[in-house]
């Protein structure tokens, strides 16, 4: 049994789990998903290289549990910022903005490059889980404001927003001025798609 530096083998086990998914995500942030290797994360962590695989199947694991780390308060902030209104318009403006902001707080770059290349199955799955989850309540958003073109319409903010990530990334403008561009281009969006009372047609 190997030794451990905690009073139960369980505090042992989640404290190189922990070790583990820091080094990954040091590395991630770093020098992105290529560096990402067994060597590469035994040395941050100070893990022997072949005990790493008591904890998880392949380093590719690494990246989905990465991207686990962030998904719950990132999500968690999303909803509470769409639970302050019940108009879907509200909504969808607060969806955008919380998102900027989530992927501005975690460093949006690095996060989204996790899912570069081929992956194994298990960190395929947790990042394509990932994903789904964020773009599902946008779908639904947009059902409600348009059912016949919620598709295209999501498609659309899906754009705006990660062009603005991608903005603030790379600082060409700052969060505060990045808010204001994508709260406009959102309602701009939401008057082309928006649905009159007479026609079932866009309002615009």
């Amino acid at each position: 049994m190997p030794r451990i530096n905690a009073p139960t083998v369980r505090e042992h086990h989640e404290q190189v789990m922990t070790s583990l998914i820091d080094a990954a995500e040091q590395i991630l942030r770093e020098e992105g998903p290529g560096a990402l290797t067994a060597g590469a994360v035994s040395s941050r962590a100070g893990v022997a290289r072949n005990s790493i695989y008591r904890y998880v199947e392949s380093i590719d694991d690494l990246r989905g549990l990465v991207v686990e780390r962030y998904m719950p308060g990132w999500f968690d902030a999303v909803q509470e910022a769409m639970d302050a209104s019940e108009d879907p318009h509200e909504q969808l403006v607060a969806w955008a903005i919380a998102n900027l902001e989530q992927a501005t707080i975690a460093g949006h770059g690095w996060l989204m490059r996790i899912g570069e290349g081929r992956l194994k199955p298990n960190a395929a799955r947790t990042v394509g889980r990932a994903h789904a989850a964020l773009y599902a309540g946008l779908d639904r958003l947009w059902g409600r404001i348009n059912p016949d073109r919620a598709r295209i319409a999501s498609i659309m903010t899906q754009g705006l927003l990660v062009a603005m990530m991608n903005a603030v990334e790379r600082r060409a403008v700052g969060l505060d001025e990045a808010r204001e561009e994508l709260r406009g281009a959102v309602l701009l969006l939401i008057d082309r798609y928006e649905v009159d009372d007479r026609g079932g047609r866009p309002a615009g």
